[in-house]
């Protein structure tokens, strides 16, 4: 087995996966550290840039690179097919747009890990984040972030990480960032190919977060920062971006158990973005999220309830 299993979902992106690579390998102090290297492919990538991956892995204690091709595309099936392909104790995630400019950020992860055996999940951050005094309340108006950095809001958004950059000591979370998050692998048991989660994974972070959050605590540690060099939005696929927002979402309050104003909130939340779009002439936008108010609201939709069971 492997003390570190990190996961690099990726589709057709070599040169930001390549960059990515290359910093782990820079990762320093993990001499007594065994760790593996999965590639989650839902694209396709040359024999000779995976050779040229293992060699630059090969420059670390003792680490190895692992492929894996997949027939069904989609980030969260990259994320649960994962689990069936890794052997480490704790399971690390970058984006492939993440670039680990810290060598030592692997070593904090295991460190944060090591002072609390309750920890369960440890998270870093993106740097640059940001929000100023309007953006802030804004953002609590409308129900896409709450007040503490550690909570989602009140329709399960995960725009409290605005936050994060304000803070100098770890402490507990909701959520991570995506593009850079770490569990032990045993508390994900309970994930599941979602049917809901087959296109635009919107929020599958906090799905992993809400799944392993049942058995300890999940910490982000502020020492811990990347570089995510992250792409623009596409606006010819802005549409079913903000319908999957809209349906991720419900699922998620779903699987969470929440009450009635969790979903009136997630509605004026959306309502909001949809004015937002319009304003910003984004109306590829505004049809996904007008689209997803219809979902939320139609009382026929398939509610997945076997899904919905602990």
């Amino acid at each position: 087995m492997h003390d570190v299993s990190i996961v690099i979902p990726t589709r057709n992106r070599v040169q930001d996966l390549t960059l990515c690579i290359e910093s782990i390998a820079r990762q320093t102090e993990l001499e007594d550290v065994s760790i593996e290297l999965l590639i989650v492919d839902d694209g396709d990538i040359e024999a000779s840039t995976l050779d040229y991956f293992r060699k630059v892995l090969g420059e670390m204690p003792d680490a190895e690179l692992k492929y894996y091709r997949k027939t069904r595309p989609g980030v969260w099936l990259s994320r649960y097919e994962a689990l069936g392909l890794i052997d480490g104790e704790i399971l690390l995630s970058f984006d492939d747009d993440a670039e680990l400019d810290d060598p030592l950020y692997i070593r904090r992860m295991l460190d944060t890990y090591a002072s609390d055996p309750q920890i369960v999940g440890v998270g870093g951050i993106a740097k640059g984040l940001s929000s100023s005094s309007s953006g802030k309340l804004l953002g609590r108006l409308t129900c896409q972030m709450s007040a503490s950095p550690g909570r989602l809001s009140a329709s399960t958004l995960a725009g409290s990480l605005l936050l994060w950059g304000e803070t100098e000591e770890p402490f507990e979370t909701d959520f991570f960032h995506g593009c850079n998050m770490s569990f032990r692998a045993a508390a994900l048991r309970d994930m599941k190919p979602y049917p809901w989660m087959t296109s635009y994974a919107v929020a599958d972070d906090i799905y992993m977060c809400h799944l392993a959050g049942r058995y300890g605590k999940l910490v982000i540690n502020p020492g811990m920062k990347i570089t995510h060099h992250e792409s623009p939005s596409s606006r010819d696929k802005a549409g079913r971006v903000a319908r999957a927002t809209a349906v991720n979402h419900y699922y998620l309050l779903n699987l969470r158990k929440a009450s009635l104003k969790n979903y009136a909130a997630l509605l004026w939340t959306l309502s909001y973005l949809t004015v937002k779009s319009t304003l910003k002439r984004n109306f590829n936008a505004v049809s996904g999220y007008v689209g997803g108010i219809a979902f939320v609201l139609n009382p026929r939709k398939n509610k997945y309830r076997e899904y919905m069971l602990d």
